[in-house]
């Protein structure tokens, strides 16, 4: 089915309120990388005008809450029908400079999951290295910025390693000290977690038990799918936007109840036995 397709029968759906009876007793998790007008087609990518469309599209047929809102939602029972959480994995620095202008234009809330031991620094993350890509991170001050805002920030280990393939005493730390860090920095409590890559064979169960052990109240994918009422919030499901394939709105939402939806999950490169560590 082409996408012009999709978006009529999405915005039938929508604009209809038939779309209700699909979302009911779920939420969606929603999750983006970069925003990026010169690479919008880049698949971690996705242009000003297209991100402001999408968070137009939230307000108007979701309740837009934080994840924290939505954790304790769930942890009390109550319902999450529509209910929708914007979230930013890495850290790039266009989620401070882009990203949060059209936030807060739009009144939302985000949560932004940051690899501490990316901040502030010239690295280039393996991903764009293999695409020709620079990558530009956040400094601390940037975050520090986000978190006065009122948004909220997330730990997403310190060097962005594969946690299905990296165990033991070097994910314990790369967890642990990414918490730390943030904190230590933020001066607030982070317990909010993501997993680097997000796919389903990128956590392994050891490393969801050390994120429990560490203080964290949620382990967040990047694989797609909806959140349940009594959702595990240790495995919680995050639906990545990709607008080369998710080219509007009402596409985006009636591929959320299609289950046949694409999971989209960028691949690691390849990880050392023992993460390098960055504090």
């Amino acid at each position: 089915m082409s996408f012009y397709l999709k978006t009529i029968i999405g915005w039938l759906l929508f604009n209809s309120r038939l779309y209700r009876f699909f979302y009911r007793g779920r939420a969606v998790i929603t999750l983006f990388h970069r925003i990026d007008d010169d690479r919008s087609q880049d698949s971690l990518c996705c242009s000003q005008r297209d991100f402001r469309r999408f968070c137009k599209f939230f307000k108007r047929y979701f309740k837009v809450v934080s994840l924290s809102e939505l954790l304790d939602k769930i942890e009390r029972g109550e319902d999450i029908s529509r209910h929708l959480v914007i979230t930013f994995d890495d850290g790039y620095r266009d989620n401070a400079t882009l990203a949060a202008p059209i936030l807060k234009e739009c009144g939302l809330p985000a949560c932004f999951f940051v690899s501490s031991g990316f901040l502030d620094t010239g690295m280039n993350a393996p991903w764009d290295t293999e695409r020709g890509i620079r990558s530009e991170w956040m400094d601390w001050d940037q975050v520090r910025a986000l978190a006065r805002d009122g948004f909220e920030i997330g730990a997403h280990t310190i060097n962005h390693i594969d946690l299905g393939q990296v165990t033991g005493e070097a994910a314990r730390r790369e967890i642990v000290e990414s918490k730390r860090r943030l904190e230590e920095v933020l001066e607030t409590r982070i317990d909010l977690f993501s997993y680097p890559f997000g796919g389903v064979e990128q956590c392994a169960e050891s490393n969801r038990l050390e994120v429990q052990r560490a203080g964290f109240r949620c382990c967040a994918s990047a694989y797609g799918g909806l959140v349940s009422a009594g959702e595990d919030p240790f495995r919680l499901q995050r639906m990545p936007i990709n607008t080369t394939w998710h080219q509007t709105p009402y596409q985006f939402g009636l591929e959320l109840i299609d289950s046949r939806q694409p999971r989209f999950v960028r691949r690691p490169a390849a990880q050392p036995a023992e993460a390098r560590t960055t504090v």
